[in-house]
């Protein structure tokens, strides 16, 4: 039971070659669906509209205020209960910190630290995630 979920991204290769996909746990699988929930924006999904959150809506300018923080947060956390059943008891922590990217062309961004706590109703286990964005423009790490 534990590698009954698809690890993304999907291999259509190998999918269109009948060939086995590449599976992971339940945990890999949660994580890699918070991750998606994260990097989407409102509308961006055209089967559901509603999901992503609202990261991606907010002015970056103001990103360091307390108000900014507040939606941030409340908008995962909507997110994540209304679009990953496996999770109960989902506590979400944002923070904001300015990143020094060295190189030649040394500059600072935004970095969003977004942390989430939860328990999986199915065992009982505690989850945990944590994913860095930096914003203003999108990135990944």
């Amino acid at each position: 039971m534990s590698d009954q979920y698809y690890r993304l991204p999907l291999d259509f290769e190998a999918l269109l070659q009948r060939r086995p996909l590449a599976r992971c746990s339940e945990q890999e699988s949660i994580a890699q669906h918070l991750y998606l929930m994260l990097t989407t924006y409102f509308g961006e999904s055209r089967f559901d509209p509603t999901f992503g959150c609202v990261v991606w809506e907010q002015d970056f300018e103001a990103m360091t205020n307390m108000r900014w923080k507040d939606t941030v947060q409340r908008s995962v956390e909507e997110a994540i209960r209304r679009n990953e059943p496996r999770l109960e008891q989902i506590k979400v922590a944002v923070a904001v910190e300015d990143f020094e990217l060295k190189g030649v062309h040394q500059r600072i961004r935004k970095r969003l630290e977004v942390t989430v706590r939860a328990v999986l109703p199915r065992t009982n286990e505690p989850f945990g995630f944590k994913a860095d964005l930096f914003v203003a423009p999108l990135a990944v790490s």
